[in-house]
């Protein structure tokens, strides 16, 4: 990547705000925390759990339709940290790049910010 690039956003897909909570496991540990940001390439967790670049993630969250909640396990890995100024975890970025999530939760994800960015 050129050294242009440094500092830029490096996202692909556009992030959508939403007021969801989620059910995580990040490493071999479970939360429950509030999703602040959404998109095909992953999501921003508002959460105080500490870990490291890298460390894999399942989020299980209903996505809201006129239907029904249509329920979704969501697989990534920790792709950024965000930190207080003590230095404790208060978000991390979860990147779905490259991570083989099931095609019918992956569907139903691209439907809601669809629909959702509209």
């Amino acid at each position: 990547m050129p050294s242009g690039n440094q500092g830029r956003d490096k996202r692909t897909y556009p992030r959508i705000e939403v007021a969801l909570t989620a059910h995580c496991r990040i490493g071999n540990r479970f939360v429950r925390d509030a999703i602040a940001d959404l998109s095909e390439g992953g999501l921003y967790l508002k959460t105080k759990e500490p870990a490291r670049a890298g460390t894999p993630v399942r989020v299980a969250l209903a996505l809201p339709f006129p239907d029904g909640p249509r329920y979704c396990t969501l697989v990534g890995s920790v792709a950024r940290i965000d930190r207080d100024t003590k230095g404790h975890s208060k978000g991390l970025g979860v990147s779905f790049e490259g991570i083989d999530t099931n095609v019918r939760d992956r569907e139903a994800l691209k439907v809601f910010l669809s629909k959702d960015a509209a």
